[in-house]
């Protein structure tokens, strides 16, 4: 338990950071949002292309990968029904929540404790997730959010900013960079990609951190909690069920990558978002440290038990 704990202070401790230094006002949410942007626009792209394009295909489960993707649409649409019916939020705020529900902490969060606590398979099918979720979820939630943007659209202009926006076009630069096989592996490119992608994590906490200062007051309300139970209790429960159903794959240890990434917290990504959309961030920040918070039983449960 207490390795386990040990492991994730670092994530802890630059969240609370960036919680004290809104707190005595050094940095602001002006200062968290130009953070997110950094990540919108520059980090993630960076993170995304290194991931798509150094990708091992042959190594992917398709049992594991097909299992968690039927289990993150569907949670994602339950998600998006509950948060814009029930909760009343408007359309784009339940498509980001869509995606936090959807979407992990598992790129700075889990992948890390996976690489202390796993073997190369479990990490690899981790690492799988990340690639699909990078190339799918992530275009097709970047893609509704642009559409619920546009007003008056017009096809040429939409379809041209779809394209160009950051997420888009890092998936298709990694996809051209795989498909012809173009090794970027120690070149200047891959060192520049690396060092980007190297500053998601911390980065990313300490502006959670920064934001969830100033909204710290009923962390814990009815919209953060639900949000909560579907990621870490909810998630993993549809996934064994879809995993027995299509596969007779419904226990844990025989699809470790999958359920280990079901129970990590919301994906902090939602805020990157909420920053490049002018949504509204409190009750998301609030959630992702409600998750985060609790996930470390539900981390602590999946390594005790996939490591018996």
């Amino acid at each position: 338990m207490f390795q386990i704990f040990f492991g994730l202070t670092p994530f802890i401790f630059i969240t609370v950071l960036g919680f004290i230094f809104g707190k005595i006002k050094i940095f602001d949410l002006s200062h968290a949002k130009v953070l997110n942007l950094f990540l919108f626009y520059i980090a993630v792209p960076a993170l995304i292309i290194k991931f798509v394009a150094q990708s091992e295909i042959g190594q992917i489960d398709l049992k594991q990968i097909i299992s968690y993707f039927l289990m993150q649409g569907s949670l994602g649409l339950i998600t998006f029904l509950i948060t814009s019916n029930f909760f009343k939020r408007p359309v784009q705020e339940s498509i980001i929540w869509s995606l936090m529900v959807a979407l992990s902490n598992h790129v700075t969060l889990l992948l890390p404790i996976t690489k202390i606590y796993f073997g190369t398979e479990v990490i690899t099918q981790v690492t799988s997730i990340i690639l699909m979720d990078s190339i799918i979820l992530l275009s097709v939630i970047t893609f509704f959010l642009e559409l619920t943007t546009q007003k008056n659209i017009q096809v040429s202009v939409f379809l041209r900013k779809l394209f160009f926006n950051p997420m888009i076009t890092s998936i298709v630069i990694g996809v051209v960079l795989f498909s012809f096989k173009i090794d970027i592996l120690d070149t200047p490119i891959d060192y520049i990609l690396s060092v980007l992608a190297a500053c998601v994590s911390p980065i990313g906490l300490f502006a959670i951190g920064i934001t969830l200062s100033f909204y710290s007051s009923k962390v814990l309300n009815k919209i953060t909690a639900t949000i909560s139970i579907l990621k870490l209790i909810i998630s993993p429960i549809i996934l064994l069920f879809i995993g027995f159903v299509l596969f007779d794959v419904g226990v844990p240890e025989k699809i470790p990558g999958a359920f280990f990434v079901s129970v990590a917290p919301c994906g902090h990504t939602a805020i990157v978002l909420c920053s490049a959309y002018n949504v509204n961030p409190e009750n998301i920040v609030k959630a992702l440290f409600i998750s985060t918070l609790t996930s470390v039983v539900t981390i602590f449960f999946a390594i005790q038990y996939l490591t018996l």
